[in-house]
């Protein structure tokens, strides 16, 4: 192995002439008598396609991503979670979006498989801030580099330490914690050379993007966390001709006509009395089917106390939202017994207190109620009298249905809503007397004395397939004419032994309940018995269930990646500006110096300076310049790969370990190793003088910068 002494007396220090380096005012080329030198020369140009490029990726990548998020956010807000939009999910802390999803199955047993959209964006954009954190921070170079070019045109200027440089191009080059930790370290020491301002604005840039790009991940899983997502049904709107739509039919009952009847056309006399639709047996059966919920083509529903006619089975509805207009009975009942006139009865105050026998109820108004034609009250409580189960209707001051049904009156036509007296009797139930009961006591029977208020409707009403039930939207009374008709049926006495059947449990064990069953069976059978006299009509605002995935964001985090993401695009925009303004400095480069020496050439010095800021090939490229004379066209490359020169005849290799220094300590270090072919060849490690490559800039007499060369290392033959 040569002596480091050796070595370094092959490399006197050379003279530098300063023209090498010229200002401003020197743009005019090389002499031919002069040997062709670089020079740096000012001229005002941009940084070059690189940071462009960089910039507009960055910008791309964090700006849409960000963007991608709001617009997202806002396409595809759940309107029903979310009814005020942007606005309420902020004030509920929440966003609702619809996710894409594949439905599969029926309507009662739905699958689904959802992507949430927001979840992907964020992993996306935590990933892609972590790629794009190096090149923000080769960006944040390009600032160091214009401001280190700045620094080093005075040597009077504060610039850098070697072990400052150092570890800025380890910060600068990785962006890692270690290298920040390691500056961080460097900083804290309490005797260290004087900072320049290039070092602390990279190392606090560079810390910033760290713990920025970090934040993103932090959020990211914040988001992963406390995001997601519910199955709900929405409505999808349908193209169909549903008839499921009711409404009256006044071909069988005609137009209305106020010289006749109601529904004159089913009215006939036999010989045994007037009767409605008496050879019309389809029309009783059909009454008493959708009474009994076994019609398949209408059916009754009761929605806060009004019986609706909706579609039936046969209809096949049920998987199916839509709004139909129909009709409605609503019936409100009074108990009139309090409001009679009674006979005492020792016996049954007895036993009863307050449910005595009645005589008439002319304090309620109805002097003709109980309405009897034969027999009398006994003092005992016993009652004789003919009292029959009726619904009698009353208009204005005339009674009807006692008998003939309608044509009791001298004019049928009621009004809306109508008027009745319910009088019902239970004969023989003495042994069913509960103190309780809403109804009147004999000895002999038990009876109920009711008024009833008959609102006929005309009903606008949805159906709803997810929750399977009914809903008004609308209601409004039908007309005279139309109540009229509808209540025929009723005061012909069709329903009226069914009603007193189906009530008897409630007055003689549940008195409490009595009433309000009895305002829900008038209503059933008062609209059941109209149900012949429909027809079906279409349906509106139909739609089809859909099984939907709802993602539900929490808006702190959401808002937070946004407004990240955007920051980091505005810090790149921010540098690019600032090292793009600053570019004012480029490399001049003879044709002889050039790789093809075909013509000059110029080189952007920042790209240059910001290729030594982040990589450490170009250093490792001036302390091994290579034997091939291009190592001055290799100083002033871009690219880090383009200035180190590589072969394994010429250059030998780099090892590490002990070497002898200049006084024959041994050192640890880099040791240049010969091939030992080359030995074997005669041919050694090119040393030409040019190849010194870090110079330590020092004013000396006149116009001369001289500089040592860096002194080998170590050489050592294999």
């Amino acid at each position: 192995m040569a002596s480091p002494d050796s070595i370094i007396s092959e490399h006197p220090p050379r003279t530098f002439s300063q023209s090498s380096v010229t200002g401003p005012d020197s743009n005019q080329p090389s002499s031919p008598s002069k040997r062709p030198q670089l020079e740096i020369r000012s001229f005002r140009r941009g940084f070059g396609i690189i940071g462009l490029l960089s910039t507009f990726f960055v910008f791309i990548v964090t700006a849409g991503t960000a963007t991608l998020i709001l617009g997202w956010l806002y396409t595809f807000h759940d309107p029903v979670t979310t009814a005020g939009g942007v606005t309420s999910a902020l004030r509920n802390g929440m966003f609702a979006i619809t996710e894409p999803s594949d439905p599969d199955g029926s309507l009662s047993s739905q699958t689904h498989s959802e992507t949430l959209r927001i979840l992907m964006f964020s992993a996306l954009a935590s990933h892609l801030v972590s790629v794009t954190s190096t090149i923000l921070v080769t960006l944040l170079a390009y600032r160091s580099a214009t401001q280190w070019l700045r620094a080093s045109e005075n040597p009077d200027n504060v610039n850098l330490s070697p072990i400052q440089y150092g570890l800025l191009v380890r910060t600068l080059g990785s962006g890692s914690l270690m290298a920040i930790i390691n500056t961080l370290r460097y900083t804290s020491r309490s005797k260290r050379a004087r900072a320049p301002r290039v070092f602390k604005e990279a190392f606090i840039g560079v810390t910033g993007i760290y713990i920025l790009s970090h934040t993103v991940g932090v959020i990211d899983l914040w988001l992963h966390s406390s995001a997601r997502s519910i199955s709900v049904f929405r409505a999808v709107p349908t193209q169909s001709d549903a008839q499921f739509g009711i409404t009256y039919n006044d071909t069988i009952c005609g137009p209305f006509n106020k010289t006749e009847l109601p529904c004159q056309n089913l009215i006939s006399t036999q010989l045994d009395g007037t009767y409605w639709a008496y050879d019309e047996q389809w029309m009783y059966l059909e009454g008493y089917d959708t009474i009994a919920n076994s019609n398949p083509e209408i059916s009754l529903e009761s929605v806060n106390d009004v019986v609706i006619l909706v579609p039936g089975p046969d209809r096949n509805f049920k998987s199916t939202g839509f709004i139909i207009n129909t009709h409605g009975l609503q019936v409100e009942c009074t108990n009139l017994r309090d409001q009679c006139n009674r006979m005492m009865a020792p016996i049954i105050e007895a036993f009863v207190h307050g449910s005595g026998p009645v005589t008439n109820c002319s304090k309620a108004g109805y002097p003709r109620i109980p309405y009897y034609t034969s027999g009398d009250l006994k003092i005992s409580g016993r009652d004789t009298r003919n009292i029959q189960s009726l619904v009698i209707g009353i208009i204005g001051d005339e009674m009807g249905g006692m008998h003939n049904g309608t044509t009791d009156f001298s004019s049928g036509w009621t009004s809306n809503p109508a008027s009745t007296v319910v009088q019902l009797r239970w004969g023989n139930a003495t042994a069913q007397w509960n103190s309780g009961t809403p109804g009147v006591s004999y000895l002999n029977a038990l009876d109920l004395y009711v008024t009833c208020e008959l609102s006929y409707l005309d009903v606008t009403a949805q159906y709803d397939p997810i929750e399977a039930k009914w809903s008004i939207l609308e209601k409004s009374l039908s007309s005279p004419e139309l109540a009229s008709v509808f209540w025929t049926p009723m005061i012909f006495q069709l329903g009226t032994d069914d009603l007193k059947h189906t009530l008897q449990p409630y007055i003689m064990n549940k008195g409490v309940q009595t009433v309000d069953m009895l305002n829900s069976l008038m209503a059933k059978y008062g609209i059941a018995y109209a149900a012949p006299l429909m027809q079906f009509t279409a349906a509106s605002n139909v739609t089809t269930p859909q099984l939907v995935a709802v993602g539900l964001y929490p808006a702190a985090p959401t808002l937070l990646l946004v407004g990240c993401l955007y920051l980091y695009s505005l810090i790149a925009l921010v540098i690019f500006f600032l090292a793009c303004t600053a570019n004012n400095r480029t490399i001049f480069v003879p044709r002889q110096i050039t790789r093809k020496k075909e013509r000059d050439e110029e080189r952007s010095a920042l790209d240059v300076a910001q290729t030594w800021l982040t990589d450490p090939l170009p250093f490792v490229g001036s302390i091994f310049p290579g034997g091939d004379g291009q190592h001055v066209a290799r100083s002033v490359e871009s690219d880090p790969l383009l200035q180190v020169y590589d072969s394994d005849w010429e250059l030998g290799k780099v090892g590490i370990g002990l070497y002898k220094g200049s006084k024959g300590e041994m050192i640890f270090g880099l040791m240049r190793q010969s091939h030992s072919r080359s030995k074997r060849y005669g041919r050694v490690f090119s040393t030409v003088d040019e190849d010194g490559a870090l110079q330590e800039k020092v004013p000396v007499h006149g116009s001369t910068v001289i500089g040592p060369s860096l002194a080998v290392i170590g050489k050592m033959e294999c």
